[in-house]
């Protein structure tokens, strides 16, 4: 049945068909939930599901941590209000705990006998005789010097250890704005500065960042692209007829995301200005290919474009549905979102925009543009091929030296630009307090228990290892209790500051022992320990590095003994993920480049025709990595998907060209069907790629660093395919004129 029988002569019924897409998009797109945490990037595999047992065991180690910025932490005036605010910081309901300078554990002792009291009592020190003598006890507690508070007594934080339990998209959210709530309630005292920080910070404020990119991409892209119709068009109703038609894909792509199971995240933010203008691309061509008819017959422009364009959203949905190998929950969320958002616009481009052309070409218009733009070039041909060869040749080879130089890394801290609150208030903490981040380590008894003297001495052996190595500032382990614990039994002499060698002693103060925070660090049949790194890095590469460095120490460590060990933690587990991120978009740019150049292939059917259709493809990848590689861009959680969704959208031009090539050839020779195409098909080009490289570079006044980049190096990406589209492949088939 042709497209006029099916579609034309059935305006109204297609007409109810949009509108009802429209209302149901419209709906699902109202219920996008919101997710401001980085669990969005960490795959849901055995990893995570012993991280969330170890995190119900040992309780969560992605705190809030709140500094204090002062004189000297310990003057009664900052004490009182640490105490104010620790007994606020109780009252949330999201926080199972805070640990701060008023409640922390103090192991005091005399003559075989101890007590566990907080290390500030009831009545604050209030004489300087008094301060000091805290401040000794302070200085001798490895768990509180150094740790809880700097060592220059300047410095200290609360640690708010959160009450997370479950899949719950809002915690964070609730947990930072109580937070906020309480330090405005309770404003610091003269010359006491507060510094926010910790993983609930950072992702609550990666999700405040989207949601003003959201406000800002959204009408940027929107007027923009509608202002680049006017200008390539100069027609005001074919500008009105576009911002429709994007809106409507713009509410489909949300409803995709939402249908696919996906939220609003710092990956699926992109997903908004990518659609819109992606949305164009086919509008363009449809509507100048209807203009460039002496008859404006909607059905005969249709015809003409309908087949590239379907199979220019078919490899563009192949390129993002390669996502969907990626064990990274968010990225396949985007991918399949994204994917099913090219269909959802080729719908709407061949229904209700095809609809209006009649509409539009009655308004004033004009297409005199291509001459300016497209004519020169078509009429030079083939005088520039060599020189063009040349340019793209040595390119080539930069770009192979640069892939070389291509790091994986993802700095969630680089994420920020340096003048944001949360970057600075982050380094405040990592300078000061040795850093907000921890890399956990679980031990599991196999046979007997931890009250084993020579376990215990293993877990402080692997202590005193991680103390030395650069990247750990602070380490907690159950030998440390144990060690302060066997000095206050003996009178507070520093000489027994060591693990006792008796099973029936550790089992003693143990008994002895009344405090909580133990609990945090050893389980009640002691047969399962926790240790305890803190770090200042932020450095996927630094931190994944080291760990290899410590599974070898575990491995040498433990190898003899009835010890189980793995490596956990929010913190081991995001940066973990670096390297997930690499393997699977080198496994979906190797997809996406089977599946649709294998496409080329069958629709061209001509294996000549297809492998023409590579290299000018090839490039636009191999450039952006090779530059990334060369001004230091590392592969992270935005930049790795940029080569298999790239791909899909770069081949988009190539086959409108080589479409119009194979059509022209039939009855022209290679270099005359050339200049036929280009004339043909150049402004279109032109325009959706400038529509797509405006619709990038939007991205670039975002104030999030990843977003930033990926609209930089997807412009980029565009601009070279471009380039080879209008001359790499004319100069291909000036070479090998023979063949094509």
């Amino acid at each position: 049945m042709s497209y006029e029988n099916l579609v034309l002569k059935r305006k109204k019924l297609w007409y109810l068909v949009i509108f009802l897409s429209v209302v149901f998009f419209s709906w699902q797109a109202l219920r996008l939930p919101i997710v401001t945490s980085t669990d969005a990037i960490i795959p849901r595999d055995q990893e995570y599901r012993f991280y969330e047992e170890f995190r119900q065991q040992f309780g969560a180690d992605d705190a809030v941590a709140v500094a204090l910025k002062a004189r000297d932490v310990f003057q009664p005036s900052v004490l009182k209000y640490i105490r104010t605010l620790t007994e606020a910081f109780e009252e949330i309901a999201e926080i199972e705990d805070v640990l701060s300078l008023t409640n922390v554990e103090d192991v005091k002792g005399g003559e075989e006998e101890f007590i566990v009291a907080p290390l500030i009592g009831e009545e604050l020190p209030e004489s300087q005789e008094e301060i000091e003598a805290v401040k000794k006890r302070a200085r001798q507690n490895p768990l509180i010097y150094g740790n809880l508070v700097s060592r220059d007594f300047s410095s200290t934080m609360l640690l708010l250890r959160t009450a997370y339990k479950g899949e719950d998209l809002d915690f964070e959210n609730r947990l930072v704005k109580k937070v906020h709530q309480v330090l405005e309630e309770n404003p610091p005292p003269e010359g006491v500065e507060i510094h926010l920080s910790g993983w609930p910070v950072i992702n609550v404020n990666m999700a405040s960042f989207m949601n003003r990119d959201l406000l800002v991409f959204v009408p940027t892209s929107f007027t923009c692209l509608c202002l680049l119709v006017w200008l390539f068009l100069r027609s005001v109703r074919a500008m009105i007829a576009v911002g429709i038609l994007i809106n409507f894909s713009l509410i489909g792509a949300m409803a995709t995301l939402k249908l696919v199971g996906g939220a609003l995240s710092p990956m699926t933010a992109i997903l908004a200005p990518l659609t819109m203008a992606l949305a164009l691309a086919d509008a363009i061509h449809l509507i100048t290919t209807y203009f460039k008819l002496k008859s404006h017959r909607v059905e005969e422009a249709v015809r003409e474009t309908w087949h590239p364009c379907f199979l220019t959203s078919l490899t563009t949905a192949i390129g993002f549905g390669s996502l969907l190998i990626s064990r990274i929950p968010s990225i396949r969320q985007f991918g399949a979102a994204a994917a099913g958002a090219m269909f959802v616009e080729y719908f709407f481009t061949f229904t209700f925009l095809a609809f209006v052309l009649p509409w539009i070409a009655r308004g004033k218009k004009s297409t005199g543009l291509s001459r300016a733009l497209v004519t020169p070039l078509a009429n030079s041909y083939p005088r520039w091929t060599g020189g063009a060869l040349v340019v793209f040749l040595l390119a080539t080879f930069v770009s192979l030296y640069g892939i070389q130089k291509i790091r994986v890394d993802s700095d969630v801290l680089e994420f920020f630009h340096p003048d944001t609150r949360v970057y600075q208030d982050a380094v405040f903490i990592d300078r000061h307090l040795g850093g907000v981040q921890t890399i956990e380590i679980s031990l599991k008894a196999e046979k007997g228990d931890f009250l084993n003297p020579e376990l215990l001495e293993k877990i402080d052996e692997l202590a005193r290892f991680l103390k030395k190595r650069p990247i750990f500032s602070e380490v907690i382990t159950p030998a440390e209790f144990f060690k302060l614990m066997n000095r206050a039994f003996h009178n507070e002499d520093e000489a027994y500051f060591r693990l006792p060698r008796s099973r029936e002693l550790l089992a003693q103060y143990l008994l002895l022992y009344g405090g909580t925070e133990l609990e945090h660090f050893l389980d009640p049949d002691q047969t399962w320990a926790r240790v305890s790194a803190r770090t200042p890095e932020h450095s996927s590469e630094v931190i994944n590095r080291e760990m290899e460095v410590l599974r070898q120490k575990l491995k040498a460590l433990f190898a003899n003994e009835p010890v189980s060990w793995r490596l956990t933690g929010k913190t081991y587990l995001v940066n973990r993920t670096a390297e997930d991120i690499v393997k699977s978009q080198t496994e979906s740019l190797a997809l996406a480049a089977v599946l649709i150049f294998g496409l080329m292939f069958m629709v061209l059917r001509s294996l000549k025709i297809g492998l023409l259709s590579v290299p000018p493809n090839a490039f636009p990848i191999m450039a952006n990595l090779g530059l990334m590689g060369l001004v230091g861009i590392p592969l992270n959680t935005a930049t790795a998907t940029i080569s298999a969704v790239a791909i899909g959208i770069a081949v988009d031009d190539t086959i409108h060209f080589l479409v119009q090539y194979e059509r022209e050839r039939k009855k022209k020779d290679p270099i005359s069907a050339v200049k036929a195409t280009l004339e043909r098909k150049g402004l279109a080009a032109i325009t959706t790629s400038l529509v797509l490289i405006v619709g990038f570079l939007v991205l670039v006044v975002s104030r999030f660093i990843p977003t930033v980049q990926f609209g930089e190096l997807c412009a980029l990406v565009m601009v070279l395919a471009l380039a080879a589209d209008l001359f790499l492949l004319p100069s291909l088939i000036k070479l090998g004129r023979r063949f094509f």
